[in-house]
C-alpha cells in the first residue's frame, strides 16, 4: 500500500469523527463500540461481583436426598392420626440418624427413628414429628400430636434439580448467588475478566494529593474520584499524573496502552494550545468516534478507539469531568466487564421547585432528596461550591435536549447517585 493511500485512509477515518452530537447519540455510539472482554474460570472465593459468561447448570440434586427439617422423630403419618394430649400414641424407637448419615434404616407401623435437622429420612417414613410434641423414654416416644404426611420433610431435589439452570449468562454474582452455585455442585464458574482501566491526568497545574501545594496549583481530585468510582464497581486501574508536554503524554499513553483494556484521560479536552490529548492520540492514529457532546456539564468529552481499545478524553473541570465519566465512560467500562445494561437507579419524585436547562442540550442538575408524608421530594442542590455540590448530591435531575424546564410539582424521573439517601433522610 502506497504512502498516499495510507494518508488518504487516515484522513477519511478522521473525517468520520462526529462533533457536538446529542447525549443520546454519544451514549449509543459509545456502547456500540465496546464489548465484553475475555472470559476466565474463577474459584468460588473470587466470584463476588463478577458477571457470568455462561449459564450455570446444576450437577447434583439439592438436597441430595429427602431429609428432615427439624430435630424430632421420623414416623409414619397414619400411626399418629388422632394423637392428642388426652389420647397419646406410643411408638418404638428403632434407631437414630443425623445429618450426613446414610439412610440405612427402615420403619414399619408403630416405629420411629430419632432424626436431627438435615438427617436423611429412613425408608417407610413420610413425616417428622417435632420433638416438642412427644415425650421420649429409653426406647420409645409418647406422641401427643399428629404429623400429617410431608410434615417437616425437605424432599430431595426440592431446592435444585440436576441439569437445572440455576444462574444465567450475564447475571452478576452476589454472595447469595455464589452460595447457589456451590449448592449446585460447582467449585468454580466462567466469568468475564474485569477490565483494567488506565487513568491519565494531565496538566502542569495538577499536583498529586499529599504533596505541597503552591499558588496556582490544585490537587488531582478528578483522577482520585474516577479511580474511586472504578474501585466502587470492582474494576482495576492504574493512575498516572503527567504535565502539559506532548512527549510526556505520549509516553504515558503508549506505556499504559500495553497493559490496559481502556484509557480515560482527565484534562486537555478543549483543544487549546495547552490541551494536548487530542493532538497526541491523533498522531497515534486513534479512530475518533466523537468529540464534544450536547450535554451540560461535560460538553468537551471525546471518545474513540486506540489499537481497538476504548479511549475517553474527559474535560478537566470537576463537574464536567465527573458527568462525562459517569454518563458515558462508566457505562462502557461496565459493558466491558460483562454488564449488558448498566445504569444508575431511576425513581420517580415530586419536584420541589422549577428547574431550568437549555433546549439545545441535555442538562444534568445536582439534586437533594427528602421524604415528606411518605412522598419522595427532589430539590436542586444549592450548595456553596461546585465540589461540595458534587460530593453532597443524592440524585441527578435530567432535563433532556429539546426541553427548557421542569415545573415545580411535576413528578419526574431522577437518577439516584446515593441509593441510601432517600430511604434514610427526613426533612
Amino acid at each position: 500500500m502506497g504512502l498516499w493511500l495510507i494518508i488518504k485512509i487516515r484522513h477519511v477515518i478522521h473525517l468520520k469523527m462526529k462533533t457536538f452530537i446529542s447525549f443520546e447519540e454519544a451514549l449509543e455510539l459509545t456502547l456500540a463500540n465496546v464489548s465484553a472482554g475475555e472470559t476466565e474460570m474463577l474459584p468460588l472465593d473470587q466470584l463476588t461481583g463478577k458477571i457470568l459468561a455462561e449459564d450455570i447448570v446444576a450437577r447434583v440434586d439439592s438436597p441430595s436426598s429427602t431429609s428432615s427439617r427439624k430435630d424430632g422423630y421420623a414416623v409414619i403419618s397414619s400411626d399418629l392420626a388422632g394423637a392428642t394430649e388426652e389420647n397419646p400414641v406410643k411408638l418404638k424407637v428403632v434407631g437414630k440418624l443425623a445429618a450426613g448419615d446414610v439412610a440405612n434404616l427402615q420403619i414399619t407401623g408403630g416405629q420411629a427413628v430419632r432424626v436431627t435437622t438435615g438427617a436423611p429420612l429412613p425408608e417407610g417414613a413420610n413425616a417428622v414429628l417435632s420433638e416438642e410434641f412427644c415425650e421420649p423414654s429409653a426406647d420409645a416416644i409418647t406422641a401427643h400430636h399428629i404429623a400429617e404426611e410431608g410434615r417437616n420433610i425437605l424432599e430431595g431435589g426440592s431446592d435444585i434439580r440436576r441439569a437445572e439452570t440455576v444462574a444465567a449468562k450475564g447475571e452478576k454474582l452476589s454472595p447469595a448467588f455464589i452460595g447457589l452455585v456451590a449448592s449446585a455442585g460447582l467449585d468454580s464458574a466462567p466469568v468475564h475478566k474485569v477490565p483494567k482501566v488506565a487513568v491519565i491526568a494531565s496538566g502542569d497545574e495538577v499536583v498529586a494529593p499529599g504533596k505541597p501545594l503552591t499558588d496556582g496549583k490544585l490537587y488531582a481530585s478528578n483522577m482520585i474520584e474516577i479511580c474511586s468510582w472504578l474501585t466502587f464497581y470492582g474494576l482495576s486501574y492504574s493512575a498516572v499524573l503527567v504535565g502539559d508536554s506532548q512527549p510526556e503524554i505520549q509516553y504515558a499513553i503508549t506505556t499504559q496502552l500495553s497493559e490496559a483494556d481502556a484509557i480515560v484521560t482527565s484534562g486537555g479536552a478543549w483543544g487549546s494550545e495547552r490541551d494536548l490529548i487530542l493532538d497526541v492520540v491523533e498522531k497515534l492514529d486513534w479512530q475518533g468516534i466523537y468529540r464534544r457532546v450536547r450535554m451540560g456539564p461535560g460538553k468537551p468529552v471525546g471518545f474513540g478507539l486506540l489499537e481497538q481499545k476504548p479511549f475517553f478524553i474527559l474535560p478537566g473541570g470537576p463537574p464536567s469531568n465527573e458527568m462525562a465519566f459517569l454518563q458515558l465512560a462508566l457505562p462502557a467500562i461496565m459493558k466491558m466487564k460483562g454488564e449488558t445494561a448498566f445504569s444508575f437507579p431511576v425513581v420517580r419524585a415530586q419536584l420541589a421547585e422549577t428547574v431550568r436547562g437549555h433546549k439545545d442540550w441535555t442538562q444534568f442538575i445536582h439534586a437533594r432528596l427528602e421524604k415528606e408524608n411518605h412522598e419522595l421530594i427532589v430539590k436542586p442542590a444549592k450548595l456553596k461550591s461546585r465540589l461540595i455540590s458534587m460530593a453532597r448530591k443524592d440524585a441527578l435531575i435530567i432535563i433532556p435536549e429539546g426541553w427548557e424546564e421542569w415545573i415545580a410539582g411535576e413528578i419526574i424521573e431522577i437518577q439516584i447517585m446515593n441509593p441510601k439517601s432517600y430511604f434514610l433522610r427526613r426533612p
